[in-house]
C-alpha cells in the first residue's frame, strides 16, 4: 500500500495514518508505516495499547520498522482532530457510543462529502434490499453520529465493502 500511495503522490512523505481502531484488520500494517516515518492517529483512550504493543521487539524476523530504527508516535484523538494543509482540510471524528469498540474513528472529506469508516456500515451487493428489521446497532450510532456532528455525506468509504450513498446507510438503519 506504501508503494501504491508513492505513486499517487511522489514525493510527498507518508507522515499521517488514521487508525480507526486497534483490531487486527484494520491494525495490520501500521508498523510499516510507522517504519516509513508516519505518526498514528488513534482515538486517546488506545495510545497505551500501541504503546505497548509497538514496545515489543521483532527480533526472530526483523520487519521495517525494526530495521528502519524509527519510534512510534501516537497522535491522540479527544474527540475531533483537524489536518488541515490549506488547500484541504480532513478531520478525524470519534464514533461514539459503539459496542464495536470502544475506541472507534471515522475520517470526514468535507470537500468531498466522503466518510470513510471500518465495520460501523459495510454495504451489501449492489441492489440487495436493507436488512429487515435492522439489525446492526454499528448502523445507527454511524447515523446518529453523522448527525450529531452535521456532516454533509454523499457517499461512505466502508474499508470493507464498496463505496455507497448515504441514503443506503439510512435505508439499512431503518431511517
Amino acid at each position: 500500500m506504501i508503494d501504491e500511495v508513492r505513486k499517487l503522490v511522489p514525493g510527498k512523505p507518508l507522515r499521517y495514518v488514521v487508525n480507526s481502531h486497534h483490531h487486527f484488520d484494520h491494525s495490520g500494517g501500521l508498523r510499516a508505516a510507522v517504519g516509513e516515518g508516519a505518526a498514528i492517529i488513534a482515538e486517546k483512550q488506545s495510545k497505551p495499547w500501541y504503546e505497548k504493543s509497538f514496545a515489543n521487539p521483532n527480533r526472530i524476523a526483523p520487519d521495517h520498522l525494526a530495521k528502519s530504527g524509527k519510534k512510534l508516535s501516537v497522535v491522540p484523538v479527544n474527540e475531533k482532530l483537524v489536518l488541515d494543509d490549506g488547500a484541504r482540510k480532513v478531520e478525524v471524528h470519534r464514533i461514539r457510543p459503539s459496542d464495536h469498540v470502544d475506541t472507534f474513528l471515522m475520517v470526514y472529506l468535507p470537500n468531498e462529502k466522503l466518510l470513510v469508516q471500518a465495520d460501523a456500515f459495510t454495504p451489501g451487493p449492489p441492489g440487495s434490499p436493507p436488512p429487515a428489521p435492522p439489525h446492526n446497532y454499528n448502523q445507527l450510532t454511524l447515523v446518529e453520529n453523522i448527525e450529531r456532528l452535521e456532516l454533509q455525506v454523499d457517499r461512505h468509504l466502508p474499508l470493507h465493502g464498496r463505496i455507497a450513498p448515504n441514503a443506503e446507510l439510512y435505508r439499512a438503519a431503518g431511517k
